[in-house]
């Protein structure tokens, strides 16, 4: 056989398998737009109750980053106090500075532990 007498070959064959549309009904037209309409309309509410509990998240994550930079701008002026008090001339209290410095880290620490849980219970 020669090349062309095989593709000849494949599209008759293709030609019989494929099967002939049957005729649609004007009536069974209008239903069809009809289903597209409410599934647009129910597209359309799907998105809408999407977008809603999406934008509030973003306004939780505002809230939350104003509350974050707040916060660790206290953090940042309590050690910059810590940090002056240790470089004050006097020394001989240097035991009640080590005390009230852990007390501190102490507390520091637990803050940050309370912000972390309220943060993941949000």
């Amino acid at each position: 056989m020669e090349l062309k007498d095989v593709i000849l070959s494949t599209l008759a064959e293709i030609e019989e398998l494929t099967i002939a549309p049957e005729p649609v009904e004007k009536n069974t037209v209008r239903p069809q737009k009809e289903e597209k309409s409410s599934f647009q309309e129910e597209l359309i509410a799907a998105q809408k109750v999407i977008v809603e509990p999406v934008s509030q998240v973003v306004e939780t994550v505002h809230v939350v980053r104003d509350d974050e930079a707040r916060m660790l701008e206290g953090i940042r002026e309590r050690l910059l106090v810590l940090f002056e008090g240790f470089q004050s001339p006097n020394n001989k209290q240097i035991e009640a500075k080590v005390d009230l410095t852990l007390n501190f880290l102490e507390y520091l620490l637990a803050t940050i532990d309370h912000r972390l849980e309220t943060i993941k219970e949000s």
